[in-house]
């Protein structure tokens, strides 16, 4: 009878150092997490590595089956043991929002979306921007350029000034100050990113893009881009009309020679590398051939004779 309960005393000894081990055993996570209340919460929790171990289990039981979970994002950095996962699902503190900045949008674009979705205030927005040391040529506050075109997993927690800086700092991240020591330059070349970003349909078109551009300033010819006009607009116009090129502002390169005084959008990694690695051409005229590509041309007649011919 002794060894029968020694035995047993044994077993429970090593089914409870087992339970102890795996409870506090950390594993380490690197994901964003969904648990979406439309869902049944295994299914939501299927993508922890953890969401098969039948103490995880065991130990989601003893939590009430899991119904303290709050629905949301989360994302998961770090290392953590089970007690501290459930906690931290119930806790809802490591919830994040899901925001993505898309390739050309502008400044006002990026706030307007935030403020739709009450991550902030516009005043608030723009209060953070004064706030900001940036390493980067800001003139007059202007941070067009800057909000680098992601999908972005943000603490609910932040506040305007530290969701700007988690854009600012994927920028950093892309173009590291260290690669770029005369900032000026860098900054003339982000204007020309800016424009091809809007222009180009085709990633392969950017460089040719840029070489049309850049002859074009050679010979003391206006950009004459039909994005720079827009974005005197707000981009709402889908067609630029001949009185539209009348618009009196600095960023009309038809009117004005050289670039525009900043950027006119966020423009990606591609961009920026056109605008300092353009295409060697003798270019100097481009319109669009359907479907998102364009015909480049040297002189005014090949492009003339090409859109009656079209």
């Amino acid at each position: 009878m002794k060894k029968l309960f020694a035995i047993i005393f044994i077993i429970i000894l090593i089914l409870a150092g087992t339970t102890v081990y795996q409870f506090s055993k950390k594993d380490k996570y690197n994901l964003v997490l969904e648990i979406d209340k439309d869902k049944p919460l295994k299914e939501s929790l299927s993508a922890l590595p953890v969401s098969n171990n039948p103490f995880f289990k065991l130990y989601l039981k003893f939590k009430n089956n899991g119904r303290d979970i709050k629905a949301g994002i989360y994302e998961l950095r770090g290392k953590f043991n089970m007690i501290e996962l459930v906690s931290m699902l119930e806790s809802g503190k490591s919830k994040v929002f899901k925001f993505t900045i898309i390739e050309g949008n502008t400044v006002k674009n990026v706030i307007d979306k935030l403020v739709t979705n009450e991550k902030g205030s516009r005043e608030n927005f723009e209060k953070a921007f004064k706030e900001i040391d940036f390493p980067y040529p800001t003139p007059d506050n202007n941070f067009e350029g800057y909000l680098y075109p992601e999908t972005y997993f943000i603490p609910e927690s932040y506040d305007e000034k530290a969701i700007l800086n988690v854009f600012l700092k994927e920028f950093l991240k892309k173009f590291p100050v260290e690669n770029y020591p005369d900032k000026d330059e860098f900054y003339q070349k982000l204007i020309m990113a800016s424009i091809l970003e809007r222009e180009a349909a085709v990633e392969s078109e950017k460089p040719l893009m840029a070489s049309v551009f850049y002859n074009r300033i050679a010979k003391n010819m206006t950009l004459s881009a039909d994005s720079t006009v827009n974005f005197v607009f707000n981009y709402e116009k889908k067609r630029i009309y001949y009185k539209d090129l009348e618009v009196d502002s600095p960023y009309n390169t038809y009117k004005n020679k050289g670039l525009p005084p900043g950027p006119i959008c966020n423009p990606t990694v591609s961009s920026v590398n056109a605008a300092y690695n353009p295409a060697d051409t003798e270019y100097l005229f481009f319109v669009t051939k359907g479907g998102g590509e364009h015909f480049f041309s040297k002189t005014y007649k090949e492009h003339l004779d090409f859109q009656k011919n079209k």
